[in-house]
């Protein structure tokens, strides 16, 4: 009996003494590749339609959409849209799942002041960086 709580406590501490030396080592290991931890912010491929934050209209084709982190995503836009300004009211219409990766993904729903809203397809959708976008969206 004695002999089984030996064991028994041997590996307890041989446990805790592994355990420690794998979070010392996880801990001085550098972000994985060979770039510094503060690169650039890279937009995500796809939008993703649950975190769809603030939209602008750039001309009369072209939609910016960001999402809740900032991300840009520029839309060329086509039918009935081509009209809407910013103050019209945007929404999406998903096409399967709620991510936004190409143009047949997801359809614009577009209404002005509160009338139904029409369909309009979206031809395409590009992540564009931070710095473009600021160019297009200069209000």
């Amino acid at each position: 009996m004695m002999a089984k709580k030996t064991y028994l406590a041997g590996f307890v501490v041989a446990g805790l003494v592994v355990g420690g030396l794998i979070v010392t080592a996880c801990a001085g290991t550098p972000p994985a590749g060979d770039q510094p931890a503060a690169q650039a912010r890279v937009t995500p491929k796809c939008l993703d339609g649950r975190s769809i934050g603030r939209k602008h209209v750039v001309d009369d084709h072209t939609l910016l959409v960001y999402d809740t982190w900032g991300n840009p995503y520029k839309m060329d836009i086509g039918g009935p849209c081509r009209s809407m300004t910013d103050f019209s009211q945007i929404g999406f219409e998903f096409n399967g799942t709620n991510q936004i990766c190409k143009a047949h993904d997801a359809m614009i729903l577009r209404s002005e002041n509160g009338e139904r809203p029409v369909k309009c397809l979206i031809n395409s959708v590009e992540p564009i960086t931070r710095e473009e976008a600021a160019a297009l969206d200069k209000d």
